[in-house]
């Protein structure tokens, strides 16, 4: 006799394993006529916009926006500008055959290298990390049971786990308009060359059936000051975003927020006012998790004969675990041998070097300088941090420089600076759950042949195990015994 145990599920979402793409694109541009021949690359700054996410039926195409602003000197000595834009597209094979699938994307720069090619002509390489989450509709199991009267004095052993289940998926597009003023009052920009943004410190809170984003978004500007030197000023801007979500308790949110575009223009400049008129145009992505109790039975006998089972496994999210590694550089760096005075220094990361279990990132350097016959000019120095303090398996969302101060000291520079890395690291449990019971009838066991009642002496044994090896039950073992008692009557099951 075959039994075959239900399984009961819930509707929730249900997400594969992240598809992670790392691809390069390449741009050119002509200098402008009314500009300058270039001599030298100062520095390079870039973002992404996210235009569209297509789902096909086995892939999912992402399409784009990479831009790159490129500060350089020209032949005589002057600093000037240009802008760079590439389309760009990145297709995922990922399983997105359910007409309601949602796919999320978290993407960054991992590195936006400036060249220049000859006098009128730059280009730029884009080094993109995505990671794409295709969310479809689906159940996850919460408990596994006999079927009703059913008889054969069958008996079970439950497992309880807990587990998180993806309750909520939803996304917003949404635009923040803001005036900001630079701290300290009037900027010391005149002319802006490049802009970033980054989304930090988000947070949700559930309220009923909608969760509250919270978080600030920081701008950071780069140009020039009214002596046309490189110079930089950020802005910190709180914003809070309502979506609808699942009205079950949240146990843990992912946010991923992917601007679509930015625009920036300096307000009331004729009466010496500063300020910088912001809108941003973004996409907020929320999975959100629920806690779940999941039962399972791992294990069952019957009283009356024998019986094997057929065993599957399941695999549980029991964690999502974000974190955040903060890298700091303190040391000296060789500066070129004609500087004689350091006028700015710009840091970025490049991407995560694992080599030799030594896991470290670097850290670019790009210097402005002058040199000791008064002339501009521009190098670059690289530093490696240690990122050995990053999780294996952990998914790394956004990679940024906090800070940066550098300063001449003897024989070279003095850099000090910290870069912030935000992680996130799916932790999963495979349990075992019974399928399917055979009962053995015609091998039956004579209950004449079987004692009525064992006495044991009390060993490492559980109660089911006694149970399971007399074909007796936990509940008679109780109910004939003392809780601590060293020798336990053992009654057979009638």
């Amino acid at each position: 006799m075959e039994i075959k145990l239900l399984q009961r599920e819930v509707p929730v979402w249900v997400s594969g394993d992240p598809v992670q793409k790392q691809a390069s694109f390449h741009a050119e541009t002509v200098i402008p006529d009314i500009s300058e021949d270039a001599a030298e690359i100062v520095w390079t700054r870039g973002g992404l916009f996210l235009k569209g996410k297509e789902p096909g039926l086995h892939a999912v195409t992402v399409n784009g926006e990479a831009w790159a602003s490129i500060l350089y000197l020209t032949e005589t000595g002057r600093l000037d500008t240009v802008r760079i834009q590439k389309e760009i597209e990145i297709v995922f094979d990922a399983e997105t055959s359910d007409s309601e699938a949602l796919p999320q994307l978290n993407w960054y720069l991992l590195g936006v290298q400036g060249k220049l090619l000859n006098p009128r002509k730059l280009g730029v390489t884009f080094e993109v990390k995505a990671t794409l989450r295709s969310f479809m509709r689906g159940e996850a199991l919460v408990e596994t049971v006999l079927p009703e009267d059913i008889g054969m004095r069958l008996h079970t052993l439950k497992s309880r786990n807990s587990a998180l289940t993806i309750t909520s998926v939803s996304e917003k597009s949404f635009t923040l308009r803001e005036q900001v003023s630079p701290t300290g009052g009037n900027s010391a920009l005149q002319k802006i060359d490049a802009e970033e943004l980054r989304f930090d410190g988000l947070r949700t809170e559930q309220i009923g059936n909608r969760c509250i984003v919270k978080g600030n978004m920081k701008l950071l500007v780069w140009g020039r000051d009214s002596a046309g030197m490189p110079a930089k000023e950020d802005h910190v801007i709180p914003f809070s975003q309502l979506l609808d979500c699942s009205e079950d308790p949240l146990e843990h949110s992912s946010v991923w927020i992917e601007p679509t575009s930015l625009y920036l223009d300096r307000a009331g400049e004729s009466e010496g006012d500063r300020s910088l008129d912001v809108e941003v145009h973004a996409v907020l992505q929320l999975c959100a998790y629920s806690r779940q109790d999941v039962v399972t039975i791992r294990d069952a006998y019957s009283s009356m004969m024998p019986l094997t089972m057929e065993v599957c496994s399941k695999t549980l999210l029991v964690a999502v675990e974000p974190g955040e590694v903060h890298l700091r550089a303190d040391g000296s760096l060789p500066v070129p041998d004609d500087m004689a005075a350091l006028l700015s220094a710009e840091a970025k990361l490049g991407a995560l070097e694992r080599k030799d279990a030594d896991p470290r990132i670097p850290l670019y350097l790009d210097l402005f300088y002058r040199r000791s016959d008064g002339s501009l000019a521009a190098a670059r120095r690289t530093m490696r941090l240690d990122a050995s303090d990053i999780p294996g398996d952990a998914d790394i969302l956004s990679a940024n420089v906090l800070w940066i101060t550098a300063e001449e000291v003897e024989k070279g520079i003095h850099l000090q600076a910290e870069a912030e890395l935000l992680w996130e690291s799916a932790k999963k449990e495979t349990v075992s759950t019974a399928a399917l019971l055979r009962l053995e009838e015609e091998s039956a066991w004579s209950r004449t042949e079987s004692p009525s009642v064992s006495l044991v002496r009390r060993g490492g044994e559980s109660l089911w195990e006694l149970a399971k090896e007399y074909r007796s039950s936990v509940e008679l073992i109780q109910a004939v015994n003392e809780e601590n008692a060293e020798f336990l009557l053992v009654p057979a099951e009638n």
